[in-house]
C-alpha cells in the first residue's frame, strides 16, 4: 500500500503546476497565480533563449522554479554531462516567458555531478525556508546541497548529504512528502522503469533517507521520470510518469490523505485529435515531464526535456479554449452540421479530438461544480443550436456513418459535466432530447445507450429491467453500444467513456442454451439479454469489484487453479497469474512438453484438449480457455447466473456428484459478488424472449464470511470449506424442499 501523505504541512510542494515562488514547505505567501491543470496539448515547440533554440548537448531534464524571487519561473536543467543550468526568464507581458541565456549553478567550488544524466530539485530540506539544491546523478547517486545564501540569491555549500538510490537512477528524481510525516522524501525512477521511495527517517533539520521500497508497484519500462504533485487540486498528490516512448501518463490518486493509492495510468493526450501524446519524434526518447504555465494564459503547460538535450512546450489548452473550438467547428456547418462533418475529415478529427479532450478533463476530475455547471449551459446551448447533430435522433447511416459517434461523444460529454444524481441525469436528458426508453436508461441508471435510435421500445424495456435487477454497486458502467447497428463509421472515431461495453444488435427471441450437454436440463434464454449481461459482468468482479471486494477476486483465480490441477503453477497471490516458467518445468519433467518453446502452444492445448476433468472444470466450456483468458471467467458465469440461477445450483451438484467439483466454487462466487455482503442473493430466470424473474434466495456465513447455507423457495444446499483456501469446498449437500 501507498503510504499516506499530509499536504497540509507543504502546500508549496508543487512548484510548478501552482505556479508557486518555491518548492519548499513553509512559503505558501510567495504563491503565484494558481493555473488550471489540463490533459490535453498543442504541438510540442521548442523552447527558445535569446532567439535560438535551447539544447543541451546529449541529454535535459528540466524543472520550473522562481530562482530569484522574483515571480517568474525559471528553467533549472540537468544535462547528460553531469552539470546543471540555470536559463533566467524575463517575462513579456504578450507572450508570457520569455528565456535568455544560461547560467552555470554551482555548490561551493562543486562544478559537476559525474559525467552522465543528471536531475535537480530545488526543495527546502531543512526547515530554514530556503530550497536546497537536490541532484540526482552517476547512475546511483543523489546529493543534497544546503542553501547557504539568500531567497533571491541562492548559494550552495559544497559539502553535502549523499544517498545511494537504485541503479540506473541518473537524473529521475522528485521530492514530496509521500508518508505524511512533515519530512520530505525521495521519489527516484530508473532506466529499467522502475520507481521507488526513500523514506525521510531523519529530522526536520536533518534529513536522513532510508532504502527504496517499491512506490506503489510502478515499472513501466524504459526511462521512467516521476512527478509527484496535486494534479487536480483534490488534496492528496498524484504521479505525472514519462518514459523512454515519449508519452507522459498521469496517474490519480484515488485513495485519501491517510491511505493513498495510485489509479491506472491514463495518457495525456493531443488536443487536435485527443491520440496520446508522443514526443519521441521531437526528443528522441526519455521524456522528463514538468508542468508550469509558461504562457500565462491561466492553463498548465508541458515541458519536457531528453535524450537530444532539446527543451520542448507543448501548450496546454483549457475547456473553454475547447468549446469555442467546438463552437467554431459547428458554426462552419451554417445549419447542417451532419453533412458538413461528412464532407470535411478534418473537422470531423478537430470535434472529435475536442469533445474527447473534455470527456478526459471531466474524468479526470479537474473542474470544480461551478466550472462544470458553466459548462454544462455551454454545451446546452450547442445542443439547441445544432440539434441536427448533437441531439438524440436517428440517422441514415448510407449518407451519414459517422454522426452516431459524433452525437455519441457530445452526450458523453455533456453528461460529465453534472453530478451523477437523477436530477442531474434529467437535466441532461432534457437538454439532449433523451425519450422512452433512452431516457429512463439515462435518469434512473446513468447509461448512455448509442445504437443509432435502433433498438425497439420493448427491448428497451427489458433492458432497463434487467440493469435493474443487477445489484447496482456491483457494476458501474457508464455507455452502451451496439456495433453491428452504427455502420461503418464506427471503425474510424471510437467513442470513449469512463466505462463503456458493446453488445450485439439482434432482435428479442433468439434462443441461447447456455448449460452443457451434463446439465439436468437445458438452459434457454434470450441472446440480446444475455450478452447484455455477460458484458454487463465484464465490469463487475474484475473491476468494480477488484477495488471493494478483493478476497473475491483472489478467489477466482484460485478457482481457476483448482480447475487447472496441480500441473499449471500459479503465482503468490494467485491473482498474478500463472507462472509459466515453473509451469514449462512441470510440463517437460512430466513429458507433456519437449522443452522447445516453439512447441509450447501445442503442448499447452494438448494438455487439456479431449479430457473430461477439463472439459468439466468450469460451468461452460473447458478451462484451458478460461486460464488463457482470466478476463471472461466471470462474466461467462453471469450468463448461466442470470439465464437460471436456480438450475445453476443444481447443474453445480450434478457435477460435484460426478466428480467434477470445481463448477460448485463458480456457482459460489458469482452468487457471493452478487450478494453485495448481504444475507441474501437475486436469483433469476432470462427465458427467450427476455420475461425475466426475480427471487430471493437467504443466505448464512461462516466465521470467515463464506456462504454456509443457501435456501431458495425450490431447494436447500449447505457447504463445508478446506480450510487451507477460501475457494476450496469440501462438502456440499443440496435437497428440493418438500411441496
Amino acid at each position: 500500500m501507498c503510504p499516506p501523505e499530509n499536504l497540509a504541512i507543504h502546500p508549496l510542494r508543487l512548484a510548478a503546476f501552482t505556479s508557486l515562488a518555491l518548492a519548499g514547505s513553509v512559503l505558501a505567501a510567495q504563491q503565484l497565480p494558481q493555473a488550471s491543470p489540463t490533459t490535453s496539448f498543442l504541438p510540442a515547440e521548442e523552447l527558445q533563449a535569446s532567439g535560438s533554440a535551447i539544447a543541451f548537448g546529449s541529454h535535459a531534464t528540466v524543472r520550473c522554479f522562481d530562482w530569484e524571487g522574483d515571480r517568474d519561473l525559471d528553467l533549472v536543467v540537468g544535462d547528460g554531462d553531469g552539470r546543471i543550468w540555470r536559463v533566467a526568464n524575463v517575462p513579456n507581458r504578450v507572450s508570457g516567458a520569455e528565456f535568455v541565456g544560461r547560467q552555470r549553478i554551482t555548490a561551493g567550488d562543486r562544478t559537476n555531478w559525474g559525467d552522465s544524466y543528471t536531475g535537480v530539485v530545488l526543495h527546502d530540506l531543512n526547515g530554514d525556508r530556503l530550497p536546497d539544491l537536490i541532484v540526482a546523478h552517476s547512475h546511483t547517486l543523489v546529493s543534497i546541497h544546503n542553501n547557504v545564501g539568500t531567497r533571491t540569491e541562492p548559494k550552495f555549500e559544497s559539502h553535502c548529504i549523499e544517498v545511494t538510490v537504485q541503479g540506473g537512477c541518473q537524473g529521475r528524481l522528485d521530492v514530496a512528502d509521500w508518508d505524511g510525516d512533515g519530512h520530505s522524501d525521495l521519489i527516484t525512477g530508473s532506466f529499467d522503469g522502475a520507481l521507488q521511495w526513500h523514506r525521510n527517517v531523519g529530522t526536520g533539520r536533518v534529513p536522513k533517507f532510508g532504502p527504496g521500497e517499491s512506490f506503489c508497484g510502478i515499472r513501466l519500462a524504459y526511462n521512467a521520470h516521476p512527478r509527484i504533485f496535486d494534479f487536480d487540486r483534490d488534496g492528496v498528490l498524484d504521479l505525472l510518469l514519462g518514459v523512454n516512448w515519449g508519452t507522459v501518463s498521469l496517474y490519480r490518486n484515488i485513495g485519501s490523505t491517510t491511505e493513498p493509492k495510485l489509479g491506472e495510468g491514463k495518457p495525456l493526450c493531443w488536443a487536435a485529435n485527443g491520440k496520446g501524446l508522443n514526443l519521441r519524434e521531437q526528443n528522441g526518447d526519455d521524456t522528463t515531464p514538468e508542468l508550469a504555465d509558461l504562457n500565462g494564459d491561466g492553463v498548465l503547460d508541458l515541458i519536457s526535456g531528453g535524450k537530444n538535450g532539446k527543451l520542448f512546450v507543448m501548450h496546454g489548452v483549457g475547456v473553454m479554449d475547447r468549446v469555442a473550438s467546438l463552437r467554431q467547428l459547428l458554426a462552419a456547418g451554417a445549419g447542417d452540421c451532419v453533412s458538413y462533418f461528412e464532407r470535411d475529415e478534418a473537422a470531423r478529427t478537430s470535434a472529435f479530438g475536442v469533445l474527447q479532450a473534455l470527456e478526459a478533463d471531466l474524468a479526470a476530475k479537474l473542474l470544480d461544480v461551478d466550472q462544470r455547471e458553466h459548462l454544462f449551459l455551454q454545451l446546452t446551448k450547442l445542443a439547441a443550436d445544432h440539434s441536427e447533430l448533437l441531439a438524440r435522433r436517428k440517422h441514415d447511416l448510407a449518407v451519414a456513418p459517422h454522426a452516431p459517434m459524433l452525437a455519441a461523444q457530445f452526450w458523453v460529454a455533456a453528461k460529465s459535466t453534472l453530478p451523477d444524481t437523477p436530477r442531474g441525469r434529467e437535466r441532461v436528458a432534457e437538454a439532449l432530447q433523451f425519450t422512452k426508453g433512452y431516457r429512463r436508461l439515462l435518469i434512473d441508471l446513468g447509461v448512455v445507450f448509442y445504437d443509432n435510435d435502433t433498438a425497439t421500445e420493448r427491448q428497451l424495456t427489458l433492458m432497463h429491467q434487467l440493469l435493474t435487477a443487477l445489484p447496482r454497486p456491483c457494476w458501474d458502467v457508464e455507455l452502451i453500444s451496439v456495433a453491428d447497428w452504427l455502420g461503418e463509421g464506427r471503425h474510424v472515431h471510437q467513442v470513449r467513456a469512463r466505462t463503456a461495453i458493446n453488445i450485439f444488435g439482434m432482435n428479442l427471441g433468439v434462443p441461447e442454451n447456455s448449460f452443457p450437454q451434463d446439465s439436468p436440463r437445458p438452459g434457454i434464454t434470450d441472446v440480446y439479454l444475455i450478452c447484455l449481461a455477460h458484458e454487463i459482468a465484464h465490469n463487475m468482479l474484475d473491476t468494480v469489484g477488484r477495488r471493494v471486494r478483493p478476497d473475491l477476486f483472489e478467489r477466482k483465480f484460485e478457482g481457476l487453479a483448482f480447475g487447472a490441477g496441480e500441473d499449471v503453477v500459479y503465482r503468490s497471490p494467485r491473482s498474478k497469474g500463472i507462472d509459466v516458467a515453473a509451469t514449462k518445468a512441470k510440463f517437460r519433467a512430466a513429458g507433456y512438453w519437449d522443452g522447445d518453446d516453439r512447441s509450447w502452444r501445442d503442448a499447452w492445448r494438448s494438455y487439456f484438449v479431449g479430457k473430461e476433468r477439463f472439459d468439466r472444470a468450469y460451468a461452460r466450456g473447458n478451462v484451458q480457455f478460461f486460464l488463457d483468458a482470466p478476463q471472461e471467467a466471470f462474466s461467462t458465469l453471469a450468463n448461466q447466473f442470470c439465464t437460471d440461477s436456480e438450475l445453476m445450483l443444481e447443474f453445480a451438484k450434478v457435477r460435484w456428484d460426478a466428480g467434477h467439483r470445481s463448477t460448485v466454487h463458480q456457482f459460489l462466487l458469482i452468487a457471493d459478488y452478487f450478494s453485495d455482503n448481504s444475507n441474501r442473493v437475486p436469483f433469476y430466470v432470462l427465458p427467450r424472449g427476455g420475461a425475466l424473474r426475480v427471487n430471493t434466495a437467504e443466505l448464512t456465513r461462516d466465521a470467515r464470511g463464506r456462504i454456509r447455507t443457501l435456501s431458495t423457495g425450490l431447494a436447500e444446499a449447505t457447504f463445508g470449506y478446506d480450510s487451507v483456501g477460501d475457494a476450496i469446498v469440501k462438502d456440499f449437500t443440496y435437497r428440493l424442499k418438500s411441496k
